[in-house]
């Protein structure tokens, strides 16, 4: 294997870290929601806002040149383990 190959391959896993460490970051906040949702006898699934958020990565997409259909499935992943992580510390209340 070439060194460059090596090298392109190291830094995609640096990259792979970061966005582990902006999703940690992300479901975090959303915890923070969820507690403000409990406290607040709110629902943790909000289909409205779910729907901004698909259409901002979607939007996101298209302006850095992506697929905004890969766009959304990421979100929708992320979305869901979001909404699990809120339903859990409501459900803790």
């Amino acid at each position: 294997m070439s060194d460059m190959l090596e090298v392109l391959r190291t830094d995609i896993a640096e990259c792979d870290r970061e966005i582990m460490v902006i999703l940690r970051k992300r479901l975090d906040l959303a915890i923070s929601i969820g507690k403000y949702k409990a406290e607040h006898g709110m629902e943790a699934h909000n289909p409205s806002v779910e729907k901004r958020v698909i259409e901002r990565y979607r939007e996101i997409a298209v302006e850095l040149g992506m697929n905004p259909d890969i766009a959304e499935r990421i979100c929708r992943c992320i979305m869901d383990e979001s909404i699990a992580n809120e339903e859990a510390v409501i459900d803790k209340v």
